[in-house]
């Protein structure tokens, strides 16, 4: 295992692992403990997910607690990839019944954002850029705001400190940063909104977001990343008094994504693991500091592993249900399926704002091996059946998160130029650091001013 890979989940694993009270064996039975192939870190009553690598990709597979494994069970982690296994981390916890599903995802949100923790009520997430990062705004702040004020809305897995991290990573993006937030410029104030992502549908984050907006009367930009683009829909569709001039989505899922498919699930979090890997290794070969988004995305599929673990059988070889990501109405609402519900209520969008978007594909080169291997594998490309378990999650160009065709669809309209920016085919700009790239960058730019 490279260094950064190590060092990836390491620390995925020190935010999630739940302590055993009785120490790690103390639940184990005196006969287990006695066999020479007693394993005492998988043996304290607690169940766990264990990350193992499978001809160079990852695999979650789901251990039940030591009291509900049999023989059998305790070998099903071993058996699962024979030729070429290795244990990249395991993460411990307790076993959760499924009315505590809801509850442990809120916990997991506010891991992933812990500005969540410090919001009475949910229409309280909006802040304010100052220069140097983001700050609570002052009683009656939003309500004297005059003029025009840009407003960010971060996606799945992610907070408004993305923005500041991911502008701030280069040059280009920090004098972007200092140009918007200039007092004197075209901004009175540059928001951003802090919301959950995997307990709440993006429909119930508008309404937050439109509460929260309320007192102020000035006109609004929004700039809306992954998710964060279908949230903003949401908000055209259902305050059409919101005196709103413009929505730039950058790699929304306007029309879903493949990824949250309901009989993908299980794939989408050994995908997204992957993918947080391979990008982690990649940099760490060329010597440069991976995407500062990298260790949230890893954090919050592992959290989703730990929770859903049992749900989804990870690891088996049972097929999967809609229940299982129907217990996660983040991730509900961004299916790119026919019959997503929400997706049909919140198409056509009667707004006058002028509607916006940008993304492009992914498809690396060869010399990033981490990360062509994963594209070879959840692409379109023949011979998928040698691997069990990797059935294609794409079938059309992405960014590796989103199908490229989601980005510009709004129900049956589809965004043509000038309105959509196709990047087009790229080794380097994937879902994570489209902000990094100077074309979009440039991009929001004209847009913004």
């Amino acid at each position: 295992m490279s260094a950064a890979s190590q060092t990836l989940w390491a620390e995925v694993g020190d935010q999630l692992e739940v302590s055993s009270p009785g120490g790690e064996a103390a639940r184990a039975p005196i006969q287990q403990r006695r066999r020479r192939s007693f394993d005492a870190s998988a043996a304290d009553g607690r169940a766990a997910v264990r990350l193992l690598r499978d001809d160079g990709l990852l695999r979650w597979v789901y251990e039940p607690p030591v009291r509900q494994l049999g023989t059998q069970g305790r070998r099903s982690w071993r058996a699962f990839s024979p030729e070429s296994r290795e244990t990249v981390q395991r993460i411990a916890f307790p076993e959760l019944a499924p009315n505590q599903l809801t509850e442990a995802l809120q916990g997991l949100d506010r891991r992933l954002n812990p500005a969540l923790a410090q919001l009475i009520a949910p229409a309280e997430g909006l802040r304010r850029w100052d220069g140097t990062g983001w700050v609570a705004l002052a009683a009656g702040e939003l309500a004297a705001l005059q003029g025009r004020v840009l407003v960010l809305v971060h996606g799945t897995f992610s907070a408004s400190a993305m923005y500041a991290k991911e502008f701030t990573a280069t040059v280009d993006g920090e004098a972007l940063l200092q140009r918007l937030a200039d007092a004197s410029g075209t901004y009175a104030a540059v928001l951003a909104f802090d919301h959950p992502t995997l307990s709440v549908a993006p429909w119930l984050n508008a309404l937050a977001l439109r509460d929260a907006l309320a007192p102020c009367t000035a006109e609004f930009d929004f700039v809306g990343h992954s998710r964060g683009g279908l949230v903003i829909s949401w908000l055209l569709r259902m305050a059409p008094t919101l005196r709103a001039r413009q929505a730039l989505f950058v790699g929304s899922p306007l029309a879903g994504t493949s990824l949250a498919a309901p009989d993908k699930l299980r794939q989408a979090l050994d995908t997204l693991a992957s993918f947080a890997d391979a990008v982690a290794e990649v940099a760490s070969r060329a010597g440069t500091v991976a995407p500062p988004g990298l260790g949230v995305l890893a954090l919050g599929v592992g959290g989703l592993a730990c929770v859903l673990g049992k749900v989804l059988e990870l690891g088996a070889r049972t097929p999967l249900t809609d229940a299982a990501v129907g217990l996660v109405p983040g991730l509900l609402a961004q299916g790119r399926v026919t019959n997503n519900l929400e997706l049909a209520q919140l198409y056509p969008l009667s707004t006058g704002a002028e509607l916006r978007a940008i993304g492009g594909s992914f498809m690396p080169s060869e010399a990033n091996e981490p990360l062509w291997k994963l594209w070879k594998r959840v692409t379109h490309l023949k011979g998928q059946a040698m691997y069990y378990g990797a059935d294609l999650i794409f079938d059309q160009p992405n960014d590796l998160v989103v199908d490229s065709a989601s980005m510009n669809r709004l129900g049956d309209t589809v965004l043509a130029a000038p309105q959509w920016e196709d990047l087009g085919v790229s080794a380097e700009t994937h879902h994570t650091n489209y902000f990094q790239d100077l074309r979009v960058l440039n991009w929001l730019d004209r847009r913004l001013r």
